[in-house]
């Protein structure tokens, strides 16, 4: 490598000239980028591989699930208390394994270009509804009422049912989850952008807010919120990165207004597509 630069001196400008032998760094950089390579392809194999195996791993926790539901309607006969009670265990374990593992395996689909989301029209409305119904259970357990707000006339946009549906049921259950005292609250709001039909959902929950820090990694693939008592380490942390990834699918987008001690919102604007 050879470099020529000028150089003012009392004489006139002579030139200055460097040369170097750069054989080992041109050696180093190449090994660099072959490994590179080789490492991209290894992820790229993960991601495939993991993309494929989407029915093996959800059918046999399904039938987990399913068969133990059985069991707790007492169809087969009568359980006492302690069976009862264990079985509810093995239940809620399974529902909480089969959820971190369809993250996972979404997560895998969208990097191996294997997450095909087809667009129909969906009725907005009805799947907030589903959604609130889905988890009231889970709030009125911790003491916390769940409100829902919606148009008086159907929201209807073309999008994807199911990636709609889980975004909601992410951003719902995360609330519940880090909300003790208060309420949770879904609203649905429908309007025009140039021209454009934009569905803007909101969860809003009366928790302890986020701060600065952890809201600047909230998106982030297994990135989760600094732990104390207010926020108990759980989940792998893909539950919001796989949110905003479905979102962008959808030409969406997902944000996040939170205040330390006021509650946090989390808004997603989806367009009619």
């Amino acid at each position: 490598e050879i470099s020529l630069s000028p150089l003012e001196t009392a004489e006139g400008v002579l030139i200055s000239s460097s040369i170097r032998d750069i054989t080992d760094s041109k050696r180093i950089a190449n090994e660099l980028n072959e490994k590179n390579a080789a490492l991209e392809h290894a992820s790229l194999v993960k991601d495939q591989f993991l993309a494929s195996m989407s029915h093996e791993l959800r059918t046999p926790l399904n039938a987990i699930i399913g068969f133990t539901g059985t069991l707790l309607m007492k169809l087969p006969g009568p359980l006492n208390d302690e069976q009862d009670k264990q079985l509810r265990v093995v239940q809620t374990s399974a529902r909480h394994l089969l959820s971190l593992i369809s993250d996972l395996l979404d997560i895998a689909k969208i990097k191996a270009d294997k997450l095909e989301l087809e667009r129909e029209p969906t009725d907005c409305t009805h799947v907030v509804n589903e959604v609130a119904e889905s988890l009231r259970p889970q709030a009125e357990s911790k003491g916390l009422s769940l409100s829902v707000s919606v148009p008086s006339r159907t929201v209807v946009i073309r999008t994807n049912r199911r990636a709609l549906s889980q975004i909601l049921i992410n951003l719902t259950d995360n609330a519940i989850k880090y909300s003790n005292l208060g309420a949770v609250r879904l609203t649905l709001q429908d309007s025009n952008r140039a021209g454009r039909r934009v569905a803007t959902i909101s969860v809003e929950d009366t928790g302890p807010g986020i701060s600065d820090e952890d809201q600047a990694k909230l998106f982030k693939a297994f990135s989760r919120l600094t732990a104390n008592e207010e926020y108990p380490q759980s989940g792998t942390g893909l539950g919001l990165h796989l949110s905003r990834r479905l979102a962008d699918l959808l030409d969406g987008n997902i944000r996040c207004m939170s205040e330390r001690g006021k509650g946090s919102m989390f808004t997603l604007e989806l367009p009619d597509c």
